[in-house]
């Protein structure tokens, strides 16, 4: 619950990283889905780097507003 609640990316990316040995299909899927992305099938290990790079994406082209 707390990725779904981070405010930046950079707080996405550090929790995903905790959450590494916990992780599993459905939950990529619905933690991708939070971001109105696509992981593609495939082993675990690849579809957590996938997550991974697009919110390193992400965080790139974040614009703080305050």
């Amino acid at each position: 619950m707390a990725f779904l609640d981070a405010d930046t990316y950079e707080e996405k990316y550090n929790l995903l990283a905790a959450a590494h040995e916990f992780l599993s299909d459905h939950l990529i899927n619905t933690l991708a889905a939070s971001m109105d992305v696509v992981i593609p099938e495939g082993d675990l290990e690849s579809r957590f780097e996938e997550l991974k790079s697009c919110i390193l994406t992400f965080k790139r082209f974040e614009v703080s507003r305050r």
